[in-house]
């Protein structure tokens, strides 16, 4: 509600009113006598009161306790200074009743937890303790080995460092078991081959035509002995990927029992013949042997048919040949 013109008080207690003389003082003030007398003892008649007749209603004063009501005061919901507050909200209260709760909520979470924790047996599960019906580890399983005939190459191993080792499985021979002049290289285009690397050079005054000594892990099935897997593998050769453009026939197959570094092999020799006239060779002298190793690893050499010079370096890497554990 608004303040009427002139002000509420009259002529102000502590000093000159600044909105000069006010409606009220020298008369009555609205809604009977004032609330304390002048001197002399009666109150002056004043005009009549403006507000008669649908003023302002009178109010009854309203004091705190220790305030003086200010003379001409006319009463009103508050007198001047500070208004009395009103009830306090409750809100924080029951913030910190809640976080109160929730903690006491989480700390017996907690213990629970830590109670639950200590009492759990430190015991090993029967299910960790090792069987004694599991399948021996000399036998490992793999699921490459999974061949009965011939089948695409499988991989080709990392090439070779130059004047590194060749390894592949555990059989290996060292580069210097060839001369000079000999690359490392990777084969993935051997039938039935797994990692398969070696070393070879190219057969000079022959067109696109290369001897080599290589080795590698085989895919046929466990079951397969190292004889039928390097007779087999005689076969998958000459009608591999290395022959293919050539028309090859592959001889007659030689079949015999060896030892590389002290463990039983099976040693295959045959010529693969070559029809195509152009390349200049008649083909090649080829020796597979099969290693009894887990699984098992083959070698195999190529040199050009009636060239014993490199017939001879093929059997000088088989004498290199080292099996590892």
């Amino acid at each position: 509600m608004t303040t009427p013109p002139g002000g509420p008080y009259g002529q102000d207690p502590y000093g000159t009113n600044p909105y000069g003389q006010g409606p009220y003082s020298g008369g009555q003030p609205p809604g009977g006598g004032y609330p304390y007398p002048p001197p002399g003892g009666q109150y002056p008649q004043g005009p009549a009161n403006p507000y008669a007749a649908g003023g302002y209603p009178p109010q009854p004063p309203f004091t705190q306790p220790g305030q003086q009501v200010p003379p001409g005061w006319s009463g009103g919901p508050y007198p001047p200074g500070q208004p009395p507050r009103g009830p306090r909200s409750k809100a924080p209260w029951l913030i910190l009743a809640g976080i109160a709760v929730l903690g006491v909520i989480v700390l017996a979470v907690i213990l629970v937890i830590g109670l639950s924790s200590g009492n759990k047996s430190t015991k090993p599960s029967p299910s960790a303790a090792p069987s004694s019906t599991g399948a021996p580890t000399s036998q490992p399983t793999n699921s490459d080995q999974t061949a009965t005939g011939c089948t695409p190459n499988v991989s080709g191993g990392e090439k070779p460092l130059t004047g590194g080792p060749i390894t592949a499985g555990k059989l290996s021979f060292p580069t210097n078991a060839t001369p000079p002049g000999w690359t490392p290289f990777s084969d993935d285009q051997s039938p039935n081959l797994i990692g398969a690397v070696g070393v070879g050079q190219e057969v000079p005054n022959a067109k696109g035509w290369m001897m080599l000594a290589e080795i590698a892990e085989t895919n046929f099935v466990t079951s397969m002995d190292v004889a039928a897997q390097a007779s087999k593998l005689m076969d998958c050769v000459a009608n591999g990927a290395g022959y293919a453009q050539a028309q090859p026939t592959l001889g007659p197959k030689k079949t015999s029992s060896t030892t590389v570094d002290g463990v039983k092999a099976a040693r295959v020799d045959a010529e693969i013949t070559i029809a195509d006239k152009s390349i200049g060779v008649k083909g090649d002298s080829v020796i597979i042997i099969a290693v009894n190793t887990q699984p098992v690893t083959i070698f195999m050499g190529a040199s050009p048919i009636g060239d014993a010079k490199s017939a001879a370096l093929i059997n000088g890497v088989i004498a290199a040949l080292k099996v590892g554990s």
